[in-house]
């Protein structure tokens, strides 16, 4: 044995790297020597995914586990995505057993996963039906887990709950929401900038988020991201949620927010970078909503009139002019109803646009999936296409293009790194896809995972479909404006959220 503990500590650090995660821990705790070279391993950031579409949710989740803790890391967020119809409760309590009560665990529904395997580059899609009704129930359920798990080190992350009062009028907390959220980024960052690196943030689905999103746009830094889901299922377990009294307050939505860690000394600062991937296009007149009728609380007939006109809007007759304009069949119509938020602190009024499905019509009226259209709205029709989504995914991954390592040149022989000197490095990414969007709508999985997948091929990746994916748009640059009155955040219906993680040394 004795002889073993001489190895040299390269032939140690190669055998300890190949170890799942779990014998990397134990490891570790060897002594000070096997510590000291698990925390060399360590040293950078990474995130390592896993994917199952077994029949059994117990064991779809032991084996996305085994495939996400397959190689060395040390968790401090890990977010599972499940069918839609998967007991979410149950399935997110087996994996807390079994990653450990100090690591913080998001459970969500999800409409589809997709996931690419960091060893063979492949992507593997699953697609779950998007009925929103549906009612969940343990012997009505669709297959697969995906799991991602990340270890960031240089940052601290922290759930924030956002809540709203369940006395009436039922106020949603925004103030106090951000105030949460600045006392723990200057906690472990100091007082250089209290608003955090990145938050992402998950909706509950029987909560507006829209306009509470517009007031928390205008309030947080724009060097924030966010990116999300905000209309969703899910469980997160965590102190600052098991603590709320729930016959005061309600739970709205829980973002994962992650802080620089300036009160230590890192070795790597990590970045995120947003690219947003739209495919929408507005067509025909704005009108004027003149009434509504809400049929069940979960769909609305609208009864219209083309701004500026006097009589009500022969509704059929415009959407089959409509349908004669679009190129791509299929398609999908949608009205986009502006709006404006009031902040309760009696801030000015931000403008933002809700989007909703066009699903039917009858003569003057038509109808929309959901609800919150109201008498006065101002709104326009939009439908997707198909050359503004390919050409929108485009663009992102030219935005992202600048940080893809260049290939190995030649030198006296040999293959040298062409790297410039400390070159940030990207270890990881999440997509946040409309469910209307994919394999179903491009023919293929690839047009949505493009600006990730041809960039980074190798590098973990994990994406979801879902109701309402969300995102801020980026810094803007010097020479752009933005309208102090506008929301920046991205809502629009038929889009995808990109998210790059990358790295580079402190020194």
């Amino acid at each position: 044995m004795s002889n073993f503990y001489s190895v040299s500590d390269d032939i140690l650090t190669n055998i300890m790297s190949r170890l799942p995660a779990k014998p990397f821990a134990a490891a570790a705790c060897v002594n000070h020597l096997w510590n000291r070279i698990s925390d060399r391993i360590l040293s950078r950031p990474r995130l390592t995914s896993g994917i199952s579409l077994a029949e059994s949710p117990e064991i779809a989740v032991d084996e996305a586990l085994e495939m996400a803790l397959s190689k060395p890391i040390r968790p401090h967020f890990a977010i599972a995505f499940v069918g839609l119809h998967f007991p979410i409760e149950e399935i997110h309590n087996r994996i807390a057993s079994k990653i450990g009560a100090n690591t913080i665990l998001i459970t969500t529904a999800s409409l589809g996963t997709i996931d690419a395997d960091s060893i063979t580059n492949e992507l593997e899609e699953m697609k779950w039906e998007d009925d929103e009704d549906a009612v969940i129930t343990d012997d009505d359920m669709y297959l697969g887990v995906t799991m991602i798990i990340g270890f960031v080190p240089g940052l601290k992350i922290n759930v924030v709950p956002l809540l709203h009062t369940n006395t009436e009028p039922q106020v949603p907390m925004v103030d106090e929401f951000i105030s949460d959220v600045r006392d723990f980024t200057v906690l472990v960052a100091g007082n250089t900038n209290p608003d955090p690196v990145g938050i992402m943030l998950f909706g509950d689905h029987c909560r507006n988020l829209k306009p509470i999103l517009a007031e928390i746009d205008a309030k947080i830094s724009r060097e924030t991201v966010m990116i999300g889901d905000a209309h969703n299922y899910f469980v997160c377990t965590n102190a600052e949620v098991d603590n709320i009294d729930t016959t005061l307050y309600t739970v709205d939505a829980v973002a994962l927010v992650f802080a620089r860690d300036n009160l230590n000394n890192n070795e790597v600062e990590i970045k995120f970078h947003v690219g947003i991937s739209s495919g929408i296009i507005p067509i025909g007149p704005k009108i004027e909503i003149l009434d509504v009728l809400v049929h069940e609380g979960k769909t609305t007939w609208l009864f219209a009139r083309t701004q500026g006109e006097v009589w009500p809007l022969d509704a059929y007759n415009l959407i089959l002019s409509l349908h004669t304009l679009i190129i791509d069949k299929p398609y999908f119509l949608y009205i986009g109803v502006t709006k404006e938020a009031e902040p309760l602190d009696g801030g000015p009024s931000i403008k933002y646009t809700e989007f909703y499905e066009v699903i039917g019509t009858q003569q003057i009226m038509f109808s929309v999936a959901g609800t919150g259209v109201n008498p006065g709205d101002i709104c326009m029709f939009y439908h997707s296409d198909m050359d503004s989504a390919m050409g929108s995914s485009n663009d992102v991954y030219n935005r992202f293009h600048h940080l893809v390592e260049p290939p190995p040149r030649q030198a006296y022989g040999q293959l040298v790194s062409s790297s410039r000197t400390n070159r940030e490095k990207v270890f990881g990414g999440f997509m946040f896809a409309s469910s209307n969007r994919g394999d179903k709508y491009f023919g293929n999985s690839v047009t949505d995972c493009m600006p990730f997948y041809e960039n980074f091929p190798g590098v973990p990746f994990t994406g979801t479909s879902c109701f309402e994916p969300i995102g801020r748009s980026p810094v803007l640059e010097e020479e752009e404006e933005w309208q102090s009155d506008e929301n920046r955040f991205n809502m629009q219906a038929f889009n995808t959220i990109h998210l790059i993680m990358s790295y580079k040394k402190t020194a």
